[in-house]
């Protein structure tokens, strides 16, 4: 199972899932050994794709802030070929040209982009062409409740710790560190109310250390303990 923030996902035999960049849960609920193929892409390469195969990636200006930091994939005939043919070259016992890899990476980022059925994925790949500012934005909103320091949330921005913290703030107009705590305790207040989830759970899946810091932060900012909030409110 894949956990995003506010979503779960089930992955099952001949599942595909895409991944932003960013922080993910996995849950294994077998001890069995299972094999999966994953597959890293580099912002840079899809970026220089993008560039390259001007006439195939469909320019759009549609809002991607309602996707889920996972996409589930219809594994179709093209891409289940794809995914056969990757294998194949990974199991070899020589290691494959470079050039060969390129090659199969764009093959895939060619599917994407002219089959509409995966056309979420494509229109997030179409997003990290977009300014700084807006891939600030897309990755907090995606990554607020895990545990990530400053430099990792700066490096999945592609940027210097400096420079994120100046873009944070002219974008938020606040600090990361004031905003990140606010958007947990709302995610807290909300996993409380709307869940039986007990407040260790909690304090883990928003982004704290642990449940003592958790509880603490809470009493500073709504003058009363998790539980005694949740008694109150329910």
């Amino acid at each position: 199972m894949w956990k995003s923030i506010y979503n779960e996902y089930v992955v099952e035999t001949g599942d595909s899932l895409f991944v932003k960049k960013g922080a993910n849960l996995v849950h294994q609920y077998f001890e069995e050994d299972y094999c999966a193929l994953m597959i890293f892409i580099p912002d840079e390469f899809i970026k220089k794709f993008m560039a390259r195969f001007t006439e195939v990636v469909r320019k759009t200006s549609e809002d991607v802030s309602e996707l889920d930091s996972v996409i589930r994939i219809q594994l179709d005939e093209y891409l289940e070929a794809y995914v056969n043919s990757l294998a194949y070259f990974l199991e070899a016992e020589f290691v494959p040209d470079k050039n060969l890899l390129v090659h199969k990476l764009e093959e895939l980022l060619l599917n994407i982009f002219t089959r509409p059925l995966h056309k979420n994925v494509a229109k997030y790949l179409h997003s990290l062409s977009k300014d700084q500012s807006t891939q600030l934005r897309q990755v907090m909103e995606d990554n607020f409740a895990f545990n990530l320091k400053r430099e990792e949330f700066a490096k999945l921005c592609n940027m210097s710790l400096s420079s994120f913290k100046r873009m944070f703030n002219s974008v938020y107009n606040t600090s990361p560190g004031k905003w990140l705590t606010q958007k947990r305790l709302d995610l807290a207040v909300h996993l409380l109310l709307n869940s039986d989830k007990t407040v260790g759970q909690i304090a883990f899946e928003t982004g704290f250390e642990e449940s003592s810091s958790f509880i603490r932060v809470f009493k500073q900012k709504l003058n009363c303990t998790p539980l005694q909030y949740r008694s109150v409110k329910a």
